[in-house]
């Protein structure tokens, strides 16, 4: 049926690729629009996996939902492949009510998460890579948490009611704060 595609005269006249044809195949292959969506396959050779793509974070236990969400959303925005790779985390106007379980994050440097329901802020006391801290519209109590933390720059407490603001001079002096209103006289 195709014999004739395999005679010998057909066979004479077939060149295997010159090498300007190999180097605009592998270009091809190589360009963004051959590989563009390479990193979601696993590669094979033999039956046996020679690359497989990273997975995104997933290894956490969060109890409060709206901050799971949030962290979660957070793990696909930045392709966060470790706990360690998360430095950047928005969850503010979330209904967030507690914290625990975010210390798992230590290397976060940014935490916005003005107004929400948060009060207890001992997660946070082992984050040393904290440099801004956005926690205004909240119901903090205490700051003490923050105040061992080297590297932290900017906290903003305002609209926190039940702050308690005699513990506000253990911050250093480094640290800008926008206090709530009852803590500014």
């Amino acid at each position: 049926m195709f014999t004739h595609l395999f005679n010998a005269t057909s066979l004479s006249k077939w060149r295997p690729f010159t090498g300007a044809a190999w180097i605009t195949l592998i270009g091809l292959l190589l360009s963004p629009m051959g590989c563009s969506n390479l990193q979601k396959y696993d590669v094979t050779f033999n039956d046996r996996a020679v690359y497989s793509p990273q997975v995104l974070f997933s290894d956490y236990r969060i109890n409060d939902k709206a901050l799971s969400m949030c962290i979660e959303q957070a793990i696909k925005d930045f392709e966060v492949y470790s706990a360690s790779g998360l430095e950047i985390l928005n969850c503010s106007d979330a209904g967030i009510e507690s914290l625990l379980g975010l210390s798992q994050f230590k290397n976060l440097k940014r935490l916005k998460l003005s107004d929400n329901n948060i009060r207890n802020l001992v997660e946070l006391s082992v984050m040393r890579d904290l440099i801004d801290v956005q926690l205004d519209g909240n119901h903090v109590v205490d700051t003490v948490p923050l105040t061992g933390l080297p590297l932290l720059e900017k906290v903003n407490l305002a609209r926190n009611p039940a702050l308690q603001c005699n513990g506000l001079g253990k911050f250093s002096a480094d640290v800008g704060i926008t206090l709530p209103e009852h803590c500014q006289s």
